[in-house]
């Protein structure tokens, strides 16, 4: 009984042995490629200005924070003027503005007409708690021996909402939440380790949300990594290591040509369907999305290109992407710098505009002559 046991014990491990081996095989001989999927921002601006109005919530100082240095860089980095906040709440006390103007349409679209067509962009944070934990764990090794795990794990969560309101017309555009909550842990077995400082796990989460307001206002991509089949037929394998030696273009071109000699070579079904398969892909690659769910569909209609399905979602998902991002910049005013038509609006742009990327070279310039250089009569 006991040798029977191990007679099928044996077959057992060699029979997954072999399917894990086979699994190795068939993974293993192929590569994979990245292919970026665009996708629109969640608020659709129309503007080329934009103000940051006083942050809010019981973690408001650390909005601030926030602003400064996760989301500003990113405004400018676009080309956006951005009103410094400091000016903006000094402009509002000038004129007898209150934070309740923020829903008041009315008073919003008053102070439209002093800073022009703009986007007003509240920030609040309701939540910025750190949490440390002493946990444990009981970890068994081949041999049965266990050991016990000493944990100590610091998490931080970072939680709040981002509100637009257009200037233009007082109406609110909209309001959408962020929220990061990473953690890490240190481990010993001889003792209690030390906390993972609170400082750094904050940082990462000002980086998360930050990713996260980002998106929100510019496109975004996220990347998908899909399988290139490499094999010898049809010159697969020399056409990934053209591509992935950067010559997309070299790549793309000696694909189409195997592919019409692998056609008429009349290769085997799994090596065709391999051609049609990577073939596709390239040309998805190339934002040739008609040609390649053509080339998709060829490849299902053969057998070897297990692959195909997914990355036939992932090539239409890419082709959705890239139209409404095209919509979106197409709604979007070329940028050019607004010249107030009021006499107080052309006494207050001068103060209230942030040097973008392009003007940061004057900052070295006396604070008088900085204002005069942005004046929009001296612009080049």
């Amino acid at each position: 009984m006991s040798r029977t046991r191990c007679i099928i014990l044996l077959g057992t491990i060699m029979a997954f042995s072999a399917v894990t081996y086979a699994q190795f095989i068939k993974w293993g001989a192929s590569k994979t490629v990245q292919l970026s999927v665009m996708h629109p921002p969640q608020f659709g601006l129309t503007v080329r200005r934009v103000a940051f109005g006083q942050t809010g919530g019981s973690c408001a100082n650390l909005g601030g924070e926030l602003i400064d240095r996760m989301i500003l860089p990113d405004f400018q980095q676009h080309q956006l003027d951005v009103i410094e906040r400091q000016a903006l709440d000094q402009l509002m006390a000038e004129h007898n503005f209150n934070r309740t103007m923020y829903a008041d349409a009315g008073s919003a679209a008053q102070l439209g007409k002093i800073l022009g067509p703009s986007a007003l962009i509240i920030v609040n944070v309701d939540n910025c708690s750190p949490d440390q934990q002493h946990l444990y764990s009981d970890q068994k090794n081949f041999n049965g021996t266990i050991t016990h795990i000493n944990i100590s794990r610091t998490r931080y969560a970072l939680e709040g909402s981002v509100r637009v309101v257009d200037l233009t017309t007082g109406q609110v555009l909209g309001s959408h939440n962020f929220e990061a909550k990473p953690q890490r842990d240190n481990q010993s077995a001889t003792g209690i380790p030390e906390f993972p400082p609170v400082d750094e796990l904050k940082d990462t989460a000002l980086q998360e949300v930050g990713a996260q307001v980002n998106a929100m206002f510019f496109p975004s991509a996220n990347v998908a990594n899909l399988i290139f089949y490499d094999d010898k037929d049809c010159g697969l394998k020399q056409v990934y290591e053209i591509h992935k030696n950067g010559d997309r273009d070299g790549a793309l071109r000696m694909m189409d040509s195997e592919l019409n000699q692998c056609k008429s070579g009349h290769k085997k079904d799994k090596s065709l369907a391999r051609a049609y398969y990577d073939a596709g892909l390239l040309h998805c690659l190339h934002h040739d999305y008609d040609v390649a769910s053509t080339l998709f569909a060829s490849a299902m209609d053969g057998k070897g290109a297990e692959a195909v399905a997914s990355a036939s979602t992932s090539c239409s998902a890419a082709k959705a992407g890239d139209a409404q991002v095209k919509d979106m910049r197409r709604g979007w005013p070329r940028f050019q710098r607004h010249r107030p038509s009021m006499p107080e609006e052309r006494q207050t742009r001068a103060l209230l505009v942030l040097p973008t990327p392009q003007t940061s070279r004057r900052q070295k310039l006396p604070p008088r002559l900085q204002r005069l250089l942005r004046l929009p009569e001296l612009q080049l």
